[in-house]
């Protein structure tokens, strides 16, 4: 029987080598963060939401940049108690599959844990499968649906990731 009191294993996946860099959004990443934005949702957020969340006390706002500077990728978390809520990760299309996600969810993951948070959550799109496939690989359970949850009136799934016993 195992120790009820023992640690989970790691939920982080590997990355592969790559030379992307990881820094905290500033001002300056905003254009461009709403740019990849627009290619990477049809309900985009608005260059003011990203600059609200910019100096949201709770807020955890993330860049990813290629050796050459170009954006690849960007995530937001909140930080509410034992909870770290993803609210909005993207990589760029064409750098899609290469790692960019599965580093930046590493980020938050990492900073739940040292933080001692219970769990991860976020809504995902029901049809958006990849993104679907890449957080199950990480261990979140769909645990629920917001109906209706998007513009076009697709529901949204709900799913946790578990960080401790």
């Amino acid at each position: 029987m195992s120790d009820p009191r023992a640690p989970l294993p790691s939920p982080l996946l590997p990355c592969p080598a790559t030379a992307i860099g990881m820094a905290r959004m500033t001002r300056k990443d905003v254009a461009e963060v709403a740019a990849l934005e627009e290619l990477a949702f049809p309900d985009p957020w608005d260059k003011q939401t990203f600059e609200r969340e910019l100096i949201n006390a709770f807020s955890r706002t993330f860049v990813c940049r290629d050796e050459g500077g170009r954006l690849v990728g960007y995530i937001i978390y909140w930080i509410a108690g034992p909870e770290f809520h993803i609210l909005n990760v993207a990589s760029h299309p064409e750098t899609r599959r290469q790692g960019v996600g599965r580093m930046l969810i590493n980020r938050c993951v990492s900073d739940a844990l040292d933080d001692g948070a219970e769990f991860v959550a976020l809504e995902v799109r029901a049809s958006n499968l990849p993104a679907k496939a890449l957080y199950q690989r990480y261990g979140f359970v769909t645990v629920g649906i917001r109906p209706r949850y998007y513009k076009n009136g697709e529901d949204a799934e709900v799913m946790l990731l578990y960080l401790r016993p």
